[in-house]
């Protein structure tokens, strides 16, 4: 059987909504994760992110300053920082805000135990009930 036929099949469908309903939860908890690191962001700019799930896929779309944020050294041209004080070029040690990276990364093993490893036969009929209850499943599908 190959991996477009395994899709649609009825097993391929338990697994897609268990890799999607595990994508949700770990979205969910992500965008927490970082609300809490972001308790001293007032501006609205910084309140523009999300994450959405299609299938087997996690998009996360935020501004692009979340990345420079979470980084301890940043790279500084000589001339004026933004307080007006004179610099050297060369790395600057800056404090790095733990909202970018961490979560992600951290969030990321997770979701790779939790695929690999925690799709059960008790998790599968979960599962199988809920495809069976949204009409999901073909009706002459027979367990594997």
């Amino acid at each position: 059987m190959s991996l477009s036929e395994r899709r649609t099949a009825d097993i391929g469908i338990i697994e897609g909504l268990f890799v999607t309903k595990t994508l949700q939860e770990q979205a969910i908890s992500i965008l927490a994760e970082t609300q809490r690191e972001m308790k001293g962001f007032r501006s609205a700019r910084w309140n523009k992110r999300s994450m959405s799930v299609s299938g087997d896929t996690l998009t996360y779309t935020h501004n692009i300053n979340f990345r420079f944020l979470d980084m301890k050294a940043r790279v500084s041209r000589s001339g004026y920082n933004p307080s007006t004080t004179r610099r050297k070029a060369g790395k600057v040690k800056k404090k790095s805000l733990p909202i970018h990276n961490k979560p992600i990364f951290r969030h990321k093993r997770y979701i790779q135990k939790r695929i690999s490893f925690g799709f059960t036969d008790e998790i599968r009929g979960i599962f199988e009930k809920m495809a069976q209850e949204n009409n999901l499943l073909s009706k002459t599908s027979s367990k594997n």
